[in-house]
């Protein structure tokens, strides 16, 4: 645990991301919900999406704001407790552990921990780390036979969380759900009870955010597959995942995928699971990794008891009786580690999947200084800023394609509405505008501002251009 939460706290950061969706969906939603303003997305403005994980961060939002406003406080404070909530999924590994035996919760415990895609994730602001934790909590309760009534609605409540958190995860819940009880209807009742209380409390949450409730799953369906919106964003063929699993879990996909198969009969309903979600998913046309991460997790985990197994049966072979000694134990979780860490090394590690940090942190710098009235940013960078990020928060534009790359010219509208430019070191700009700073050791982002006052040309702000990009 206290690896896990080291590794965790080295790569906080306020401004990195790995997805648009973590400050666009997220955190400026949250702080839009205590402020009142900010932009929207056309997830919320289309109702795709309910507001369940923005409100989770409100109580953060809040509190960042009151203690210290003019700062960022907020943000630092909304990224931590969505990082704790994501921590539930180290528990759950434990507890997925000791239904076989303690050294096998040590080792689940430690892939959780400090294999390097988990921590990553954990640093994600998404619902695919939400979902996947809050899950893999659940089944943690719901496959062990000694769980009482009361364990096993929370084990419904848990995994209920998941769907609503992530509509996709439904899949995985059902699988992992009628796998584990089959016709045990004792044990179908206080799961069921479990999961209607998360229902309840979704439809809460809907109410609150004004929707009614779960009219979002309706136009998610329709949106998504129905009408193919998703499929914008690109597509890939059937097998995508498989190389994606091999890319990122390189060099060790095949041992631990082989491994999981290995894991023991009492944890097949978590494998059967884990292959419907990447199934079902092979079938959509948009694919993105982080959409099985809930596979991937569960693969990890259900790898990590492999390995003790395997150890046991040789521990067996050498005629040593009873449970593995701590000594071998530990040698089983740094060999892990040590995996982990080389996985990290020739995959790129977090630093090939996060970043983008300097962007928003020259927005924020310059919406700092009193004499800027407006800050813009090249649409291609759009996702890399939100007023939320702003602890001065000024009107933000957004500079139209071309301009970054020298084929358009500024807009005048552009030049009206902001007296901060983020753009290429060699830029052409209009005169008056002076080049003030550069991120080190880049030619982008650079800030360059001029004297005077701002016009808002509306055409240009950061809400109308991606309204009119359908964003």
């Amino acid at each position: 645990m206290l690896a896990g939460l080291i590794l965790r706290v080295a790569g906080f950061s306020l401004y990195d991301i790995g997805y648009s969706d973590e400050l666009m969906q997220y955190l400026e939603q949250a702080n839009r919900l205590v402020t009142g303003h900010g932009i929207v997305p056309w997830e919320s403005r289309e109702g795709l999406r309910n507001a369940l994980i923005p409100q989770l961060l409100v109580p953060a939002a809040a509190l960042g704001h009151w203690l210290a406003p003019g700062t960022l406080l907020h943000v630092g404070l909304v990224r931590a407790w969505f990082l704790a909530l994501t921590l539930i999924a180290l528990p759950g590994a434990w507890k997925l552990g000791v239904l076989h035996s303690r050294a096998a919760g040590l080792v689940a415990l430690t892939v959780v921990a400090v294999w390097w895609e988990s921590v990553l994730f954990s640093e994600f602001m998404l619902s695919e780390s939400l979902g996947a934790a809050l899950m893999l909590g659940g089944a943690a309760l719901l496959l062990d036979s000694r769980s009482s009534r009361r364990r096993l609605a929370i084990a419904g409540l848990l995994i209920g969380f998941a769907v609503l958190v992530r509509l996709q995860y439904a899949v995985f819940a059902g699988v992992l759900v009628i796998a584990a009880l089959r016709l045990d209807w004792q044990r179908w009742g206080p799961v069921v009870l479990g999961g209607l209380c998360a229902l309840a409390l979704g439809a809460l949450s809907d109410l609150a955010g004004g929707l009614v409730p779960f009219s979002w799953a309706v136009v998610t369906v329709k949106m998504n597959l129905g009408d193919g919106i998703a499929a914008r964003f690109g597509t890939l063929p059937a097998d995508a995942y498989l190389q994606m699993l091999v890319r990122h879990l390189f060099p060790f996909a095949l041992p631990i995928g082989l491994g999981a198969l290995f894991a023991g009969a009492r944890y097949r309903p978590l494998l059967l699971a884990a292959l419907a979600n990447l199934l079902v998913h092979s079938l959509i046309a948009h694919k993105e990794y982080r959409f099985v991460w809930l596979t991937v997790l569960s693969l990890l985990v259900l790898a990590a008891l492999a390995s003790v197994r395997i150890a046991e049966y040789y521990a067996a072979r050498r005629g040593s009786a009873g449970p593995l000694t701590l000594p071998a134990v530990l040698v089983i979780c740094g060999a892990w580690a040590m995996a982990s860490a080389w996985s990290s090394h020739v995959t790129g590690g977090a630093g090939a999947y996060r970043g983008g940090g300097a962007v928003a942190q020259m927005a924020d710098s310059a919406a700092r200084d009193p004499a800027i009235c407006g800050v813009a940013v090249p649409f291609e960078y759009k996702s890399h800023v939100v007023t939320a990020l702003l602890a001065n928060p000024k009107p933000l534009a957004l500079i139209p394609e071309g301009v970054m790359d020298g084929k358009a010219s500024l807009p005048f509208g552009v030049v009206t509405s902001a007296n901060a430019l983020l753009l290429r070191r060699d830029a052409q700009v209009p005169a008056g505008y002076h080049r003030i700073a550069c991120a080190e050791g880049r030619d982008f982002p650079c800030l360059f501002e001029r004297e005077g006052q701002c016009r808002p040309d509306p055409r240009y702000s950061y809400q109308q251009m991606i309204a009119r990009a359908g964003l």
